[in-house]
């Protein structure tokens, strides 16, 4: 099976990219094309797999 029979797989690889760059310290709010790389590959997946929703953070109030 490749990627283009399956695009909810082709998601999940496109997000691990995504958090891959961030792991390694590519800066969220930057500008630089690894930036843009991950947010391409976040959008793509979104649009290939629209009912994989991120996962709900904790949520801390002081």
């Amino acid at each position: 099976m490749t990627y283009a029979d399956d695009p909810v797989r082709l998601a999940r690889l496109l997000r691990d990219l995504a958090s891959a760059l961030e792991d390694q310290g590519v800066n969220p709010s930057g500008s630089s094309p690894a930036r843009h790389l991950m947010d391409d590959a976040r959008q793509a997946a979104r649009e290939l797999d629209p009912g994989e929703q991120r996962k709900p953070g904790r949520f801390a109030a002081f």
